[in-house]
């Protein structure tokens, strides 16, 4: 999130490659975090060659094209592709707990909303499309109806990595005769499960379709 705010910081044009960066207590008072959160990143972004961290003087942006400087910032934060497998590992360990509470929480409202996300992946499907952002808005859609602020940012921290790992097994399933529509049922079976406010079978549909994703990539 720091990272995220100096790259928007630098390209309003407040900071210009050569200049002072805000110093850690001035960020750490901005964004309202740390000033050990704030030297990490700094940390980071000196590590990447973004900026220069001068002893007794402060944190300086690297002279350099903005254009570039943008570049590596984004790439930053999109991060490396991960590995498919630990992908989904992660996802496992986040996700199954995520439909647990999005089934004990959910609302009438939510049930509207996830329905509506479901509806739009299920076009997507029968059109033949890639539907990975379609995917990734439906189980996204279900980190907010779990209502654990926690779990919702860090499914949003990883959400590049999950869009990639989306759009690569999902163009895979495209070449294989009726695997999106199975797809598309085991996500039926979480939505059902959510929405009729059963935790344990939403946590079970959660893992059998995210183990299922992991063994048609294997």
């Amino acid at each position: 999130m720091i990272v995220e705010q100096i790259k928007n910081c630098i390209k309003r044009g407040e900071v210009l490659p050569g200049e002072k960066m805000p110093s850690e207590r001035t960020l750490a008072s901005r964004l309202s975090v740390s000033r050990t959160s704030v030297k990490e990143a700094y940390s980071v972004l000196e590590s990447s060659g973004i900026v220069e961290i001068r002893q007794g003087s402060g944190v300086y942006l690297l002279i350099n094209n903005v254009e570039d400087i943008m570049n590596k910032l984004q790439a930053l934060i999109r991060g490396q592709s991960a590995n498919m497998i630990d992908l989904m590992e992660l996802r496992q360990a986040l996700e199954v707990d995520i439909a647990y509470y999005a089934a004990y929480r959910r609302g009438q409202q939510d049930i509207v909303k996830l329905e509506q996300s479901y509806l739009q992946l299920e076009q997507a499907v029968f059109t033949n499309r890639l539907a990975a952002e379609e995917d990734l808005a439906f189980h996204m859609n279900i980190a907010k109806v779990a209502r654990n602020y926690l779990l919702a940012q860090v499914m949003n921290m990883v959400s590049d990595q999950v869009l990639i790992g989306l759009e690569d097994s999902r163009a895979r399933s495209l070449d294989v005769p009726g695997q999106s529509e199975q797809i598309l049922q085991e996500h039926r079976a979480i939505y059902q499960s959510i929405k009729d406010g059963h935790p344990s079978s939403a946590s079970a549909a959660m893992r059998k379709h995210l183990e299922n994703v992991k063994q048609r990539y294997l």
